[in-house]
């Protein structure tokens, strides 16, 4: 796997051009939601369905919580950039049996350092806004299990309007572990996400 470094020149070069290229390509970014922070380290989970996810959260963090920033990507993807793991980037490859190496990776990430941030794609592919449904990886239900970490769950809505450039809406809601219940992470996610839907289809006003 490759592992994940903060270069600290190029962790401010990342979230100077996350800031750049966010303005300049977006009308307004809106947040939504559990905004807070945690005294401890984060979990964040969101839907996937753009080149751009991966900046909407690296925004956030630096806006509202200013974690040392980590995302699981895609072995073969990371290999073709791997400049991005000076920036916190590390691998994963599905259905392989190295798989389990960057979940103890992970692991380690959300239990050694409160201050870091683990942003993670649990459906483990890009998937149209419009899926109503995300099928998770077994992966993150097995990482909350073994760290018990609050679960940022974030909905990323994009929308034009009248505007020229589109503008987004991060909607964000806690999932507070539970060894108890019934409801897996995957369902979690997917009914805030219904919520979100209904909720930005009502209310969205420019």
């Amino acid at each position: 796997m490759i592992k994940a470094s903060h270069n600290p020149f190029l962790v401010w070069l990342f979230k100077l051009f996350t800031r750049i290229i966010i303005h300049s390509r977006f009308h307004k970014i809106f947040f939504e939601g559990d905004t807070s922070s945690q005294s401890s380290s984060m979990l964040v989970i969101s839907n996937h369905f753009s080149w751009w996810d991966g900046f909407f959260i690296h925004y956030l963090n630096n806006k509202l919580w200013k974690k040392r920033f980590h995302v699981m990507m895609l072995e073969e993807e990371l290999a073709k950039r791997k400049f991005l793991s000076k920036g916190g980037a590390f691998s994963i490859r599905r259905n392989h049996s190295t798989s389990a190496t960057s979940l103890i990776y992970a692991k380690n990430i959300l239990k050694n350092d409160a201050q870091n941030l683990l942003l993670m794609y649990p459906q483990g592919k890009l998937q149209s806004m419009a899926t109503r449904y995300l099928r998770f990886e077994p992966g993150v239900q097995h990482l909350v299990q073994k760290t018990g970490v609050t679960v940022k769950m974030v909905v990323s809505l994009v929308d034009f309007f009248e505007k020229p450039r589109p503008s987004v809406w991060l909607y964000l809601k806690d999932l507070y572990y539970d060894s108890e219940s019934e409801q897996t992470i995957e369902q979690s996610f997917n009914m805030f996400m219904d919520e979100c839907i209904e909720h930005h289809n009502q209310n969205t006003d420019l």
